[in-house]
């Protein structure tokens, strides 16, 4: 015998309305008849649709023999709420078909129930593969989604390859479900070749299906294993309702791929000044959901990695996702993204703030970022450099080479800090203007006779004078710094004065040498 869920399994029934009684899908037949007539042997009663019958619905799904009811025409006919809840009492399914032909109705049920006796029902599942694909291409994930849904008279819920539910399905509120996608993501089943795996959890039994195109997972099924569920059709639909879902995953990564390429190659001409207006920057910004009608702020983070932790580990996706979240909690947005090595991040400030107060803000958001970074990742060091505000975003490029900047000159300052905004890097600000051949013939013209000297001596001077101007002159502190007596430390210096011809007593001079040592950190 058929039971109705095989049924509603191929075609013309796949495309079948349910109306009412659908947890009966369970109930077999071995008769199909017109009329409901001295019925004495499990029935699907084949109706014409029309409004009489309709009527008589409730008589119909009274009569115990009767297992289900199939409504057939042309005619768009309102069924009664209360005729649906009468079927749902009974748990006898009502469906519609547009078919007309009874005979060849009939036909078809016979030769289903041929197929299933002789162990042939696998074409019918086969053939079912088509309506899938066709109900995608016509409709949509979510169509595909909820007629499993029904079907299957339960939640099936679509995964991406992290168990998180994936944007077509309804995400269900029920706190077991959660619980068990917590521990799915803990073990390795993506690297399972099964076409399903029964996963168990206190709440229960659960079957999850894998989505694959060759040897690219796309994500996962996930349907619960509930009392009188006839487990071999459910999978049976699963599996060929799988190959039209995975197309759609896949045409939709490539889609995603374009669009981030696209995405990508907007950001670069936004920070390297290829963008040709203000108007198109606005325009273009809207398609990802950003405004930049709103003042930014660009910061650019860099990761630096302990030698014994491999860089290839870091896994910057789930950085930036602490850094949204640690900016969505200061209630506002940012766009995120690596570039060149770097975490680049500009944040949307509101329009009010003076540009005090604004920087202010960013100051303490990137170190709040440089702390929970660092505090997560035991394993780095985190360093943030900021550029500054300027009045239209196609000033961005600016800012983005004010915080490189700030990232790479800023390490040179006696007073380290791993946030730096480009306002605040003194007179590296200026150096990073001058042209490295310039910046190099000055700091030879100044410090030439030491660089000789110290290319024998290992620094020996270089070091002494660079522990003086970081002290800023202190002679004790020097001298501890360098492990040697105050007295030395003097004579040193003296010799240094005639070295290079200068007067440590003498702002300018001191002003000449210290310009020099910073560009010899650049020069680097």
């Amino acid at each position: 015998m058929l039971t109705i869920q095989e049924l509603i399994s191929a075609p013309p029934f796949l495309y079948a309305e349910i109306m009412g009684g659908w947890k009966g899908k369970n109930r077999s037949f071995s008769i199909v008849q017109n009329h409901s007539i001295s019925l004495d042997e499990p029935t699907l009663l084949l109706l014409t649709k029309t409004q009489s019958t309709i009527m008589q619905l409730p008589e119909y799904l009274s009569n115990q023999d009767v297992q289900g009811i199939l409504l057939y025409g042309n005619e768009d006919l309102f069924i009664p709420t209360t005729i649906i809840e009468i079927a749902d009492s009974y748990k006898k399914p009502v469906l519609m078909v547009k078919e007309w032909n009874p005979e060849s109705i009939k036909q078809t049920i016979s030769d289903l129930e041929h197929l299933k006796s002789i162990g042939l029902f696998q074409y019918v599942w086969e053939r079912s593969t088509s309506y899938w694909l066709q109900l995608m291409n016509e409709q949509s994930l979510t169509a595909v989604l909820q007629r499993l849904c029904v079907l299957l008279g339960q939640n099936v819920l679509l995964l991406d390859e992290d168990f998180q539910f994936h944007t077509g399905n309804e995400v269900p509120s029920i706190s077991n479900v959660r619980v068990l996608l917590k521990s799915l993501s803990k073990q390795p089943y993506k690297n399972k070749k099964e076409a399903y795996t029964i996963v168990e959890n206190e709440s229960g039994r659960y079957l999850l299906f894998h989505l694959r195109s060759g040897e690219k997972h796309c994500g996962f099924i996930l349907l619960q294993e509930l009392p009188g569920m006839v487990i071999d059709i459910c999978i049976e639909q699963i599996i060929h309702a799988i190959p039209a879902i995975t197309s759609y995953l896949m045409k939709e990564d490539a889609v995603m791929l374009a669009h981030r390429s696209y995405k990508d190659l907007f950001l670069y001409n936004l920070l390297y000044n290829n963008l040709e207006s203000e108007h198109g920057l606005i325009q273009q910004g809207k398609q990802w959901g950003w405004d930049f009608t709103k003042p930014t702020q660009l910061m650019v983070m860099r990761l630096d990695t302990n030698t014994d932790f491999p860089k290839g580990n870091v896994d910057l996706d789930a950085i930036m996702r602490k850094i949204r979240s640690l900016i969505t909690a200061a209630f506002l947005q940012a766009i995120i993204f690596p570039i060149q090595g770097n975490i680049v991040i500009i944040v949307f400030d509101m329009p009010d703030h003076t540009p005090k107060v604004r920087k202010e803000r960013m100051v303490v958001l990137a170190n709040r970022i440089h702390k929970e970074i660092e505090h997560s990742l035991d394993t780095m060091e985190c360093q943030i450099g900021l550029g500054r505000h300027y009045p239209s975003n196609m000033q961005l490029f600016r800012s983005f080479y004010e915080a490189k900047v700030a990232l790479e000159l800023g390490k040179y300052e006696s007073n380290h800090r791993s946030v730096r905004h480009f306002e605040d890097i003194g007179i590296a600000r200026l150096l990073s203007n001058v042209h490295n051949d310039l910046l190099h013939e000055y700091y030879e013209a100044t410090l030439g006779e030491l660089i000789l000297l110290d290319e024998e001596n290992d620094d020996f001077y270089m070091v002494t004078l660079e522990a003086f101007y970081n002290h800023n002159g202190d002679i004790n502190q020097t001298a501890e710094q360098l492990y040697i007596h105050p007295n030395t430390l003097r004579k040193r210096l003296k010799k240094l004065e005639t070295i290079l011809n200068v007067d440590f007593n003498q702002m300018e001079d001191m002003l000449k040498i210290f310009v020099a040592l910073k560009i010899r950190k650049i020069l680097k």
